[in-house]
């Protein structure tokens, strides 16, 4: 008897110390990141272009020869919900320690149109379910898995930028009127590909039309680092996914812009209407490729990719709608993916974590 007590009392106390090498680790992380983020933004004239290295094992290292969705972060147990830092966002916003407990639920980094995508399937520990944007998203989850499943709206709104208020507004004397490029992107293991100088003619008609002054061409970790941009373009990245701070490098640009433009039914255009910028559209098309994946894989994301298309459709119809109707329409357009009414206050959040 007392020879099992000291055994569970030696292995509870090798936990102990096991967590506090992890929270330690991951502390240094987060300092890591947060120097790459600041040389970015805090210098003079402002350099947005993330490296896209990942922070691994004590030092910056290259991604690509990483395998598919690899995060080195050990602050949650489910890998993806450290993606694009959403669960720093969410500790940051509702005042709890961005390093401890790990969140008892699965944090939907993405989105997500068609009922047959997925991100993560259940888990026994994640007895609080899902976090999601959209409570169509959420409905869906409900309904697929019978767990627990919360719409909180657009991720961006938990974001902070960069910059303090004078920083931003000294940025945007200086840039002029501004309009950010997102494209749609590559991701893992599939691949998109488009007429990339098809997309700059488009982007400087658009600008010259709307009497944009500054482009930011801003693009994803896996796309391409020179292409042939004008030389008074500004090129930004957010660096790797696993940057804690990447949608408050996100959240930096679009409070810096006042426009975003995109060929892509992606997640940046919600944010764009939650943070009331014009939106625009390019009308070059991307293909997809998906080849790398399995059958069922490739299926879900056909599926995924047919139903952004007849969105994206739609999207070009609002986005032709007189000015008076137009806000509006993209609202309603948008409400189901991204539950832009949604507002939860610090104190909701926290409830929810703890």
């Amino acid at each position: 008897m007392v020879r099992d007590q000291f055994r569970w009392s030696a292995i509870g106390f090798s936990r102990r110390l096991l967590g506090q090498r992890i929270a330690r680790t991951e502390w240094e992380a987060l300092s890591a990141w947060r120097g790459l983020v600041h040389q970015a933004y805090q210098g003079q004239p402002l350099q947005p272009n993330i490296c896209s290295d990942l922070w691994y094992q004590n030092r910056f290292q290259n991604p690509s020869a990483r395998k598919a969705f690899f995060t080195p972060n050990r602050r949650e147990r489910e890998a993806s919900s450290h993606h694009y830092g959403h669960d720093i966002q969410l500790k940051r916003y509702a005042g709890i320690p961005l390093v401890g407990a790990p969140i008892p639920m699965l944090l939907e980094h993405g989105l997500k149109v068609s009922e047959s995508a997925r991100f993560e399937t259940p888990k026994a520990w994640a007895h609080r379910g899902y976090l999601c944007m959209g409570p169509l998203r959420a409905r869906w989850l409900r309904e697929q898995h019978q767990v627990p499943a919360r719409a909180i709206g657009p991720w961006i709104q938990f974001a902070q930028p960069l910059l303090n208020s004078e920083q931003l507004e000294s940025q945007r004397q200086l840039w002029g009127k501004t309009l950010l490029v997102v494209l749609a992107h590559s991701w893992d293991q599939v691949e998109r590909s488009m007429d990339q100088q098809a997309c700059i003619d488009a982007v400087k008609t658009l600008a010259e039309e709307h009497s944009y002054q500054q482009v930011v061409w801003l693009r994803h970790w896996k796309d391409p680092e020179l292409l042939p941009l004008p030389k008074h373009w500004i090129s930004a990245c957010n660096g790797h996914r696993a940057n804690p701070w990447f949608l408050d490098a996100l959240r930096t640009l679009l409070e810096l812009c006042d426009g975003v433009t995109s060929n892509a039914f992606g997640t940046h255009l919600g944010y764009a209407v939650a943070l009331n910028k014009q939106l625009h559209w390019i009308d070059v098309a991307a293909e997809q490729n998906l080849s790398s994946l399995s059958s069922d894989k490739a299926a879900e994301e056909d599926a995924e990719w047919r139903e952004r298309q007849s969105l994206s459709a739609a999207l070009k119809e609002t986005l032709s709608k007189p000015l008076s109707l137009k806000k509006r329409s993209l609202q309603t357009l948008f409400e189901p993916y991204w539950g832009l009414s949604l507002k939860p206050t610090p104190a909701d959040i926290k409830s929810l974590l703890n």
